[in-house]
């Protein structure tokens, strides 16, 4: 294919980009049956998949099993290195003590 081709082949492509899932499968669920419909090139995702949601492990389980590339987020960061906070930028001592319990409990 020369470059040209090439470079009007990627213009065309569709591209899916998912992020800040933050665990809530039911609704990674729902975009996914969307994107069956839609039927993307390419699907990628910018992380922050746990956090805050009921089911950090299924959502992890479920882009794994789909193959989707996905950079970590800070939340992700934060759970997968086991830090004391996620990076999030809290204002209100009410959300730092809700975000440090939700990162302890991912």
């Amino acid at each position: 294919m020369s470059p040209d081709g090439l470079a009007r082949r990627v213009m065309r492509m569709r591209i899916a980009v998912l992020s800040d899932i933050h665990a809530n499968l039911h609704a990674l669920q729902a975009v996914w049956d969307d994107l069956e419909r839609q039927k993307p090139d390419v699907v990628y995702c910018l992380g922050d998949l746990v956090g805050y949601g009921a089911y950090p492990n299924e959502v992890i389980d479920f882009l794994r099993q789909r193959q989707v590339p996905t950079v970590m987020g800070n939340y992700d960061e934060g759970v997968g290195f086991d830090l004391r906070d996620c990076g999030c930028a809290y204002t209100q001592e009410d959300d730092r003590r809700r975000g440090d319990l939700s990162l302890r409990w991912s």
